[in-house]
């Protein structure tokens, strides 16, 4: 990194003549004083505060602080440019900090934003504290602390460092990790896919449908048109009107919705064939918003259709291009791997043209976050890559929250090679495995190197949306998982007398956990599943249930609010999973049985299989786990008991997940047949209202006629179009439909 002149003329100035360690507490007791400036900003105090606070807890001694204006003292730390000794106005990144020692006082300074709390926080790691979580720490105790001279400046990477998560909420922990969060620089609903904001559907799409993309044949609300003259207009209006409400914000987004639609008239298809990518459009309204704006920055996404840069149009000078990588393979490095060779031009192609690259990279499985995820091999390279290629704004988007898969470990990587991505991240890994698991340390290092090992061994991709099961027969293979609950086992005896130490170890394993329950649900009867058939007899395995058990109640000791992006509560996947594996086989005619539909079910979800709905397994919370789909039409589904009986009551279950475009059916109707020709109804349960608000599953319940029947029919209508309260109103809606039971 760069040292500017002046502040190396500076280092050797103060560089004093003392080479012995300094006793800054000495038996419990310090003669120093923390010393800031009279007007002291908000850093310089909060600085001052943490060097107090963490030198008391490991030492118990108190070191006031004083303000400059008091006479000087021999011993004394000095936070800011006090009037002890000016330090350089000029030269210092914001985040960067100089720490420096001569004869017995230590100056402490930094940049504008952060640098004296990261200078404090720099010392407190040399003398051993670490902060692993918003609760949990690694405070050593001493009755001595001594300090050996020092010269250090040091300054980040990057000049802007985000993650994202429950735990940023925490100032003291986002101080620890020396980085940013989107509040901090983003007006509310201003940091991303802001055009709905901007160009409000309910205001304009009625009566101005041209505002709207098109799309050959037909106007649709998902994104606005951007050659629009009015939409542009009305963009740069009302972002104004937004910038008076919080005026101290400098950058603002003007960003497409989370879709994948964009406007095809005939302007913006002429712009896209002269740009050679549909970001033309964007970056062009883009540019002349920022014209408006010229003391702002104004933000724009590289995301999904819009990602490969135009060959014309250059981003203006305060525009802020956000390249994303949602679509990436997570298991070998960006730079190598043949997967990702259209994001590598990309990258490079929006770095010929623009100095403001944000890259948005995505470090998690976000629909099963509290599952094995094992990437910390690619970090580090992907962020050398990125640093390489002109970026200075990095958002790896973590969703940092308590028990998601090694969240305390990749928040302190992530923070770290943000900082300074050339790092040892092997040594940062051994402090780290050494100090949060103490001697459960070892066994937990094997466990994460180990699963790292496996997915590479089994070539296979690493994607950020899909199930544990794509890997059951790589990292995941059941070889594997029992060589992991050995870890495990073997990590928990290591630390069993230590209560706070072995409730980090078990809230590590809830991934391996999660994966091994989710893994049973597609195996529920085979050898990796949670029933055992014998003598015909299906038996609920007792470590399946031990283990469903021991993953809810550790959720809940540690208060864990959700355990994927979609906040799923544990307590809502606790109580579908009991759903899930209440098989219903012993009594239930239906079991087995052979089954027909028509139209054929989405071939995408449980293979279109229609023989899910007679396998004794209700589905439960994800529609991709035994659930079978239709959209935007009807379905009848009939089966064939393959004798004739006398049941009682019919049952089947229907799921409800609006954010996945799925509602329930607006009605079932069943009919029973003893020839299969001619059929009687016998009951019809109906859905009313917007389904804005619904329960997951539904089950509904036909009470059967007194005659012998042998086959049953459901006839479904789906509820329409999307409602208004929909994101994606008018578009076709999904019905999912799980077990059929016959008693």
């Amino acid at each position: 990194m760069r040292i500017t002149i002046i502040l190396l003329l500076f280092i050797s100035i103060m560089i004093g003549s003392c080479h012995q360690d300094m006793k800054i507490v000495e038996k419990g007791f310090s003669k120093y004083t923390i010393i800031i400036p009279q007007e002291a900003s908000k850093s310089d105090s909060t600085a001052a505060y943490y060097l107090s606070k963490y030198i008391r807890s490991m030492t118990g001694a108190e070191i006031p602080i004083k303000s400059d204006i008091v006479a000087p003292a021999v011993h004394e730390i000095c936070i800011g440019n006090t009037m002890r000794h000016k330090l350089p106005n000029k030269g210092f990144p914001r985040d960067g900090f100089l720490i420096i020692s001569k004869e017995k006082k230590i100056y402490i300074g930094g940049g504008s934003h952060k640098g004296t709390i990261y200078g404090v926080i720099e010392l407190l790691e040399r003398w051993g504290c670490r902060r692993f979580s918003p609760t949990e720490a690694h405070i050593p105790k001493m009755d001595d602390l001594s300090f050996a001279p020092i010269e250090v400046l040091d300054a980040p990477t990057n000049s802007l460092r985000i993650i994202n998560g429950k735990m940023t909420t925490d100032p003291e922990f986002v101080d620890w990790l020396r980085i940013t969060t989107i509040p901090e620089v983003a007006p509310p609903g201003y940091y991303v896919h802001t055009f709905h904001r901007l160009i409000p559907r309910e205001e304009f799409f009625d009566e101005h449908p041209e505002y709207f993309a098109w799309l050959g044949n037909k106007y649709s609300f998902d994104q606005p048109c951007p050659s629009n003259l009015q939409v542009k207009k009305l963009i740069i209006e009302r972002l104004g009107k937004e910038i008076e409400k919080y005026p101290d914000f400098d950058i603002w987004s003007v960003s497409q919705n989370d879709n994948f639609t964009y406007c095809q008239c005939d302007e913006c298809m002429a712009i896209i064939e002269e740009e050679g990518s549909p970001a033309g459009p964007i970056i062009r309204l883009v540019n002349d918003v920022a014209a408006a704006y010229p003391d702002k920055i104004i933000a724009t996404l590289a995301y999904q259709f819009s990602r490969s840069a135009p060959i014309k149009t250059k981003p203006a000078s305060n525009v802020l291009v956000r390249l994303c990588t949602i679509e990436l393979n997570r298991s070998r490095p960006i730079e190598h791997d043949s997967l990702s060779h259209s994001f590598v031009k990309d990258i490079s192609d929006w770095g010929k043209i623009s100095n403001n690259i944000y890259l948005w990279d995505y470090t998690i499985n976000f629909n099963h976050s509290v599952s094995p995820f094992p990437n910390l091999h690619v970090l580090q390279p992907n962020l050398q890559f990125f640093f390489e290629n002109n970026v200075r704004w990095q958002f790896p988007q973590s969703n940092l929250q308590l028990g998601h898969e090694f969240v305390e470990l990749k928040a302190q990587l992530l923070s770290g090679l943000m900082w300074d991505p050339y790092l040892d991240t092997d040594s940062l890994k051994d402090d780290f495995f050494k100090n949060y698991y103490k001697e459960a340390g070892a066994f937990m290092r094997d466990y994460a190197d180990r699963m790292e090992q496996e997915l590479v061994k089994s070539g296979k991709i690493l994607y950020i949306y899909e199930p544990p099961n794509n890997h059951s027969d790589g990292y995941l293979s059941g070889e594997n998982v029992a060589a992991y609950n050995e870890m495990f086992n073997s990590a928990e005896a290591a630390v069993s007398d230590q209560p706070v130490i072995l409730n980090r170890v078990l809230l590590s394993r809830l991934p391996l956990q999660y994966a091994i329950m989710e893994i049973g649900k597609n195996d529920m009867f085979g050898r990796r599943g949670w029933y055992d058939e014998s003598d015909g007899k299906f038996i609920l395995r007792h470590e399946m249930k031990e283990s469903l058990e021991s993953f809810y109640s550790v959720c809940i000791t540690n208060a864990i609010t959700s355990i994927n992006e979609r906040s799923l509560s544990p307590e809502t996947y606790y109580q579908s999973t009991l759903r899930f594996i209440d098989v219903k086989v012993e009594g239930n005619m239906a079991f087995r049985k052979p089954v027909s539909v028509s139209p054929a079910a989405a071939e995408k979800y449980a293979k279109g299989n229609p023989g899910i709905l007679t396998d004794g397994v209700q589905g439960a919370h994800d529609f991709a786990v035994h659930w079978l789909g239709w959209w935007g039409e009807d379905a009848a589904i009939t089966i064939d008991l393959e004798e004739m009986i006398k049941p009682e009551k019919i049952e089947i279950g229907t799921l409800w997940d609006g954010r996945s475009w799925i509602l329930h059916p607006s009605s079932i109707t069943c009919l029973v047949s003893k020839d299969g020709k001619e059929f009687s109804r016998i009951g019809k349960h109906e859905v009313n209202g917007p389904q804005q608000f619904e329960e997951t599953t539904r089950d509904y319940t036909f009470m059967a006629p007194a005659q012998e029947i042998r086959y049953v029919r459901f006839v479904i209508t789906r509820a329409g179009p999307l409602p208004k309260w929909h994101a994606s109103e008018g578009e076709p809606s999904w019905f999912f439909v799980d077990e059929i039971t016959v008693f």
